[in-house]
């Protein structure tokens, strides 16, 4: 039994919440799950909750991952039919603290239309704000060519070992010249050029050109899955990704521990494989996205005021920011049919991309 005081907090969450075991079965619902379904919860309970939300196969393959590994899952776009509405949400479920064998499942309602016009003012708003930066290309491009020039004259007077680095520097300079063409022509902007690649040789990459540039001062740490296959994405592209979400999470920790010469600012790289993962599309179809990259930093975390908006063109929580790196960000996942979401708070910030494996056959 419930308190007063916990029952009217029970009560007054927003948003639908069930209490079920590790195979589904419910044993209390709040008031909104009761609005939500039209049912009350008397009638829900020793009821499946697969059955009462008519929900995507994901669900029971989520909750048995939640009671065998007593961590969180998190279930993006799935299709659900509570009574004869057809809804888009969101779920994340996990292990009810002091209550052995019960689960909590939030679901978070979204119309389908609505995720898909969100979907579209997303890559139209970083549309429009990396057209502005077109401006820039010319006065970007011209200082390039005289660093890669400058790598190319230094390395002829360096030892062997020694031109690793301006390897590096001719490489990524080379690189961003590519990238800038895209924006040069962003109102053509390419697809993704995919191709079957390991993730962790695009994350090492990055990481090499962090740790030499914006990150020096960082610690990494890296807790790799070696058993994952094989990605089809657009490597360069990826990159880009990887070294964006570095560039974050080294302004934001370094800039917090700065003044704290006992400890140290510190970006963790983490791969894993969630078989339970899978986007809806605008299709109507599942894109299986098992191979899940997280970059993780220790600093403040993001203002609760802008996370919902992170993404987008022009938010930033940084004094200086441009709030254009994560609108790319999220442009670049979004054409490679993927998933980023970010989770923070106080002391953690992670950036979690979902993506495909390769198909077999896929060069």
């Amino acid at each position: 039994m419930r308190s007063p005081s916990d029952q009217t907090l029970w009560d007054s969450l927003p948003i639908p919440v069930f209490i079920t075991d590790d195979a589904g079965r419910i044993f209390d619902a709040n008031a909104a799950a009761e609005q939500f379904l039209n049912l009350p919860a008397r009638r829900l309970a020793g009821q499946n909750l697969q059955g009462v939300l008519c929900g995507d196969p994901s669900l029971p393959r989520a909750l048995k991952q939640v009671s065998d590994h007593a961590g969180p899952a998190f279930l993006n776009n799935v299709s659900l039919l509570a009574g004869d509405t057809k809804q888009g949400a969101n779920i994340q479920l996990g292990p009810l603290a002091e209550q052995t064998g019960r689960l909590v499942v939030l679901v978070q309602p979204r119309s389908l239309s609505g995720n898909l016009d969100h979907g579209v003012e997303v890559k139209s708003a970083a549309r429009s704000a990396i057209g502005m930066a077109e401006m820039l290309v010319h006065e970007i491009k011209n200082p390039l060519a005289g660093i890669t020039g400058a790598a190319q004259l230094l390395a002829m007077s360096l030892p062997q070992e020694d031109r690793e680095l301006t390897g590096l520097i001719v490489a990524e300079s080379r690189r961003i010249v590519g990238l800038l063409d895209q924006v040069e022509q962003f109102g053509n902007t390419q697809e993704p050029s995919c191709k079957t690649l390991n993730i962790h040789d695009l994350l090492d990459r990055a990481q090499k050109s962090a740790e030499v540039g914006f990150a020096s001062h960082m610690q990494f740490k890296v807790e790799y899955d070696p058993s994952l296959p094989l990605t089809f994405v657009d490597g360069d592209q990826m990159i880009q990704v990887f070294l964006n979400l570095m560039k974050n999470a080294a302004e934001a920790a370094g800039q917090h521990f700065e003044k704290d010469a006992t400890r140290g600012g510190m970006i963790t790289l983490k791969t894993f494989y969630d078989h339970a993962m899978r986007l809806r599309g605008a299709d109507g179809k599942n894109t299986h996205l098992p191979l899940q990259v997280e970059i993780i930093d220790n600093g403040p975390g993001i203002a609760p005021d802008i996370i919902r908006q992170v993404f987008e063109p022009f938010i930033s929580g940084r004094e200086n920011g441009t709030g254009l790196g994560l609108a790319l960000v999220s442009k670049i996942i979004s054409d490679h049919g993927a998933w980023i979401s970010v989770d923070s708070r106080p002391g953690k910030c992670a950036f979690r991309i979902s993506l495909p494996i390769a198909k077999k056959g896929a060069t």
